[in-house]
């Protein structure tokens, strides 16, 4: 059933690429044109020529898969900007104001950063976007991508543009951003401040297991052909676990704490917003 969008009111038109994808990209161009030839060429490979094609055209690949669509925003609801895998998967798009209950300020990470040790440790490799909390109790992050990589909190032009004209839609049809939230107070709300601003990890503790693969599994293997035991599949593979088992804690762990971190950033947010929408409607009265 086709939904009655509106009047088109703001379209905003993301970068179709990350600047770190573009820069990976000619990377591997400058690899794949130089050293993966010779390397070809020198191992006697001549069958395996257009191997140094693949690396660029796969990630060429998932820029355009990546690609977003253009943000639009209508009066009675908006398109977000899906990627275009996720446009041809058929993931919904088209969100009505009516069925949003709460929207307000939301951090996400970008690209990747959650799962990184060092963004982990401080925590600060993140963009301002926009949560729609729906009435079927689901959320969605509204991202925009960011122009230049940037290794602090910021607002995105297209975050601040829309921002100011979802306010005005919003005004214009007498709905507040928040119309359900829960009430802290100012204890609580320090409090929760202090849990987001704490580091996910000790940065000692995220080098160590970074970097314990490296002596762990060397380490065992030595030991173990030391008794002259015969290495089969099963127990290479049980070395490399054993190996990787740390680092493999550490990024679980750092995904749980961020988890929690964002839960705390979410709710100061949605508050802070409704606190102020309440004193601006104070004021009016």
């Amino acid at each position: 059933m086709e939904i009655d969008r509106g009047e088109p009111r703001f379209e905003y038109r993301p970068l179709p690429a990350s600047p770190i994808s573009i820069a990976l990209l000619m990377v591997t161009i400058l690899v794949a044109a130089t050293g993966l030839p010779l390397w070809i060429l020198s191992r006697g490979f001549y069958g395996l020529w257009w191997l140094w094609a693949t690396p660029p055209l796969l990630i060429l690949a998932s820029m355009i898969l990546g690609r977003p669509a253009p943000l639009r925003i209508y009066e009675r609801g908006l398109e977000l900007p899906l990627p275009l895998w996720k446009r041809v998967l058929g993931f919904r798009r088209l969100y009505p104001f009516e069925g949003i209950v709460n929207l307000y300020p939301r951090l996400y990470y970008v690209a990747g950063a959650l799962m990184s040790p060092f963004a982990a440790s401080a925590g600060t490799v993140e963009h301002l976007g926009l949560s729609l909390e729906l009435r079927d109790g689901r959320e969605v992050v509204l991202k925009f991508t960011p122009g230049v990589p940037r290794f602090s909190q910021g607002e995105e032009e297209g975050y601040r543009m829309a921002v100011e004209e979802l306010r005005d839609i919003f005004r214009e049809s007498g709905r507040p951003w928040i119309a359900q939230v829960e009430s802290y107070s100012d204890q609580e709300i320090d409090a929760m401040k202090r849990r987001a601003a704490k580091s996910l990890m000790p940065f000692q503790v995220i080098i160590l297991a970074f970097f314990a693969p490296v002596a762990i599994i060397p380490l065992l293997y030595t030991i173990l052909t030391s008794f002259e035991l015969t290495l089969d599949s099963a127990l290479l593979a049980a070395i490399v676990v054993l190996g990787i088992s740390p680092t493999m804690a550490m990024l679980l762990t750092s995904w749980r704490r961020s988890k929690r971190r964002h839960h705390y950033l979410k709710e100061i947010s949605k508050f802070t917003e409704w606190k102020r929408a309440s004193q601006i409607s104070k004021q009016a009265t």
